[in-house]
């Protein structure tokens, strides 16, 4: 196993480049006032966030054992934050191919390209974790300057570094396990899948860590748990014990992971073969087929349902808000069905900006029916008590929908480039974050909040439909107006060429 890392980091400044000038010269993004915008929301929401944090944790600075806890159960909400993140990227990077074709033509072996995605695949779960906890973080040093440097190593630091790497190994471990068995085409669903198990587990046992450190803290006393094993070890030896020890554990991790990287890339089934009927053949079209068989929606349907189980034996919220994960596969369905808009356009003429859009959220809501139907039917029998604040949590899922639409529109993840459709997500976050912290600072009744949400998901309609129209109309004037391209309509259509169109073949007759 040999690792140009001179190559690697050449190949991280390549995708860098790309995603400073196609991610964020995209869609929305092409703008330079909503650019700023963007970021200036971004720094208030953090500013606000680091304040509340400050005076909330301001009366614990003499409080060396308070300090002590609110790390310890930090972390074991860490590790959660971790899983959450590794397989949000994963599942962003199922159908990455086209970000991949981009090295394709450089001297490069497989895991040295697997290293300079690894970078990414790590900046981006670091972000995600970093969201929960830089307020934390950022009050901590502030309250207790340098002496909070040894508790956000131990337990926050460490522990993020470990469990990412252990989880790329398991998940490469997986996806060898699936291959063996004839499964290569879907090794990264199964995968997904099967950490999204325990990331359930995980969930379910938080009730039980976070109450047995909070009783050593009320007896004082100092009992193991193994969550915070780091930080436990970090009293115990000292740092100049544990961190020599934690970085080696950490670099034996990166040598397996790149050990157990494939020699060549396999690429995933983008659409799964599900049998059809007649009738379903003459009810649903290309856009629906489009969505419903995508891998994307295979991972969000698994995903939903083992979510909807775990929450109706332990209703934390309403089991109907599981279903909200079904959403997932209408970020890439913009991108995804522009073969299927060109070839509308050459034959029958331009569609609508309304009609198009239609045609994007028919497809989910009609998933979120297919899912509904039989999830109420369980609820009645299961928690019949629950019934009552399904049909909230179902017009939150038809919200998402619309949300999901909206990003895939306004955030186009060309080349099925997973960091358009992070950044359409992180801005989402920030919104709502915001919206939150307004609406809670403002304590509008409940009629007004609904008001508010719906004008919210209006806007974003609307918002949707013109980055629609304004879309194709740049996709029709750049298209033809060379003669080269005007020559080129004249030719026979290619039929090779069609393959890589990933919509086309799979979408065109539900079959």
């Amino acid at each position: 196993m040999t690792v140009r890392l001179r190559h690697s980091a050449a190949l991280a400044r390549v995708l860098l480049v790309f995603f400073r000038r196609r991610v964020l010269r995209i869609g929305v993004l092409r703008s330079t006032p909503v650019r700023v915008l963007v970021v200036t929301t971004a720094v208030l929401l953090l500013g606000t966030m680091c304040l509340s944090a400050y005076f909330f944790l301001e009366p614990l600075v003499g409080d060396e054992d308070g300090w002590d806890l609110l790390f310890d159960t930090s972390t074991v909400s860490l590790l959660l934050w971790v899983q959450v993140a590794f397989l949000l990227v994963r599942v962003l990077f199922i159908n990455a191919d086209g970000m991949l074709a981009l090295s394709y033509q450089l001297p490069l072996t497989n895991r040295e390209r697997s290293v300079a995605f690894l970078i990414y695949e790590a900046a981006m779960t670091g972000a995600v974790a970093a969201a929960g906890f830089v307020a934390l973080s950022v009050s901590a040093l502030l309250l207790l300057g340098p002496a909070a440097v040894p508790h956000l190593l131990a337990s926050i630091v460490l522990p993020v570094l470990l469990v990412y790497l252990a989880l790329g190994i398991l998940y490469r471990l997986l996806t060898r396990l699936w291959s063996l068995i004839g499964l290569t085409r879907i090794a990264d669903v199964l995968s997904v899948l099967a950490l999204f198990g325990l990331l359930a587990f995980y969930a379910g046992r938080m009730t039980q860590l976070i109450p047995d450190l909070s009783r050593a803290y009320l007896h004082q006393q100092q009992r193991y748990v193994w969550v915070v094993t780091i930080s436990w070890a970090w009293d115990r030896y000292g740092w100049f014990a544990v961190l020599p020890a934690v970085l080696s554990v950490a670099a034996v991790l990166v040598v397996l992971t790149l050990a157990l990287t494939p020699n060549r890339h396999v690429r995933q089934s983008r659409y799964l073969n599900l049998p059809t009927g007649r009738l379903l053949d003459r009810v649903l079209g290309p856009y629906d087929w489009c969505l419903l068989r995508n891998s994307h929606t295979a991972v969000g349907g698994s995903m939903a349902i083992a979510l909807f189980a775990y929450l109706a034996f332990d209703p934390v919220v309403n089991p109907a808000w599981s279903l909200a994960v079904l959403s997932l596969g209408g970020l890439y369905q913009y991108t995804a069905t522009e073969p299927l808009r060109g070839m509308a356009s050459a034959s029958a003429g331009h569609a609508s900006p309304w009609r198009i859009y239609g045609r994007l959220l028919r497809p989910q809501l009609v998933l979120l029916v297919l899912f509904a139907v039989p999830a109420l039917v369980a609820l009645g029998v299961v928690a019949p008590g629950e019934l009552a604040g399904s049909w909230v949590a179902l017009a939150g899922c038809v919200g998402g929908a619309v949300m999901t639409a909206c990003i895939g529109i306004v955030f186009p993840a060309e080349k099925d480039n997973p960091f358009s459709v992070f950044l359409g997500l992180s801005a989402l976050g920030v919104v709502l974050g915001l919206s939150a912290i307004g609406l809670g600072m403002l304590n509008l009744p409940q009629w007004a909040v609904t008001g508010c949400t719906a004008g919210a998901s209006a806007l974003s309609v609307w918002y949707a439909v013109e980055g629609i129209r304004t879309s194709e109309s740049r996709r029709r004037n750049e298209k033809g107006t060379v003669g080269r391209d005007v020559r080129r309509r004249g030719r026979p259509a290619d039929s090779g060429d069609r393959c890589g169109d990933a919509a086309v073949p799979h979408a065109l007759d539900g079959r």
